[in-house]
């Protein structure tokens, strides 16, 4: 009987050690997805995504140039491009890929990549997102014949990510605005988002 005791209590100990080696995975897992929302809402910053381009003996297509007769004409189009990915987003349907199209369609390199790795895998996850974000504020930053950059802060407040479980990813101390450095190049019918950097939280302060 003691051993029979002993031996039970060790399938016990066995099985808390497991289980709070879930829940530590767990929290950890909340804890990235916590910190990455804005980037999937705002979406962005995720395991880089491999394109392997096809070979070709011809010589590459010379990028397009920014071509806008003023600076003010610039920021005003890189801030209706971001807008519109913004609007792109709130269309989202985490259980429906074919939403995920508008997205890919205002974003390219970088920022395409990470969008494709994070909707897929939230896609693959059985998350589930909802609420609005809401383009507090757009201001230009630069721009030269190659980039636009600007500053934008985005209101996520009312965004919520849930996991297949229905518990909360997002985490309880995430500012309400976020900060965002956007970075767009030319395409073929007008400006794209290229690259996300996190902005100085002091830019949005203002507004939470």
């Amino acid at each position: 009987m003691p051993g029979t005791i002993r031996r039970g209590a060790d399938i016990l100990r066995a099985a808390d050690a497991v289980d709070n080696r879930v829940r530590r995975a767990t929290a950890r897992y909340r804890e990235r997805m916590g910190r990455r929302l804005p980037i999937i809402v705002a979406i962005a910053g995720v395991l880089a995504l491999a394109a392997c381009a096809p070979e070709t003996s011809a010589a590459p297509s010379p990028a397009p140039s920014v071509s806008f007769a003023t600076d003010a004409e610039a920021f005003a189009a890189a801030e209706a491009t971001y807008r519109a990915y913004v609007d792109a987003l709130n269309q989202v349907d985490l259980s429906d890929p074919e939403t995920f199209e508008a997205v890919y369609a205002w974003t390219t390199g970088d920022a395409n990549a990470n969008a494709r790795e994070y909707l897929s895998a939230l896609h693959a996850s059985g998350s589930s997102v909802s609420g609005d974000s809401v383009v507090a504020t757009f201001d230009a930053v630069s721009e030269n014949e190659s980039a636009v950059v600007g500053n934008a802060c985005l209101d996520v407040r009312d965004v919520q990510l849930r996991d297949a479980d229905g518990d909360a990813i997002v985490s309880p101390s995430r500012p309400d605005v976020q900060s965002f450095q956007v970075s767009f190049i030319p395409g073929s019918d007008g400006l794209l988002i290229s690259a996300f950097e996190g902005g100085e939280a002091s830019t949005c302060a203002l507004l939470w």
